[in-house]
C-alpha cells in the first residue's frame, strides 16, 4: 500500500554529480542508503498554463521504499509516497 505524502527532502549522488547514481536519501535529518532504484519515469506537461517537467523515482532503502520526485526546472526533490 502507498501512503501519499508531500515534503521536501534531499537526494545525494555519487561524486556529487546530479547525473550520477543516487546513493543517499536524507529524510527528516536521517540518512538512508539507497539500495535499489526500482522504477523511474518522467512527467511533462502544462498545468494551469505553466510548463512542468518532473522525474519520479521509486527507491528502496534499508528502512523502506519511497517515491520521490525531482522538479527538473528547480532541481528540488520532494517525498511523494511511502510504501508499506
Amino acid at each position: 500500500m502507498l501512503k501519499r505524502v508531500r515534503r521536501p527532502l534531499e537526494v545525494r549522488f555519487e561524486a556529487d554529480r546530479p547525473g550520477g547514481r543516487p546513493l543517499v536519501l536524507v529524510r527528516d535529518g536521517e540518512r538512508l542508503a539507497i539500495r535499489e532504484i526500482i522504477e523511474q519515469w518522467d512527467v511533462r506537461g502544462t498545468w494551469w498554463a505553466s510548463e512542468r517537467h518532473r522525474r519520479y523515482v521509486t527507491l528502496r532503502t534499508d528502512r523502506g521504499t519511497f517515491d520521490v520526485s525531482r522538479d527538473m526546472k528547480t532541481g528540488t526533490w520532494t517525498l511523494v509516497g511511502v510504501h508499506d
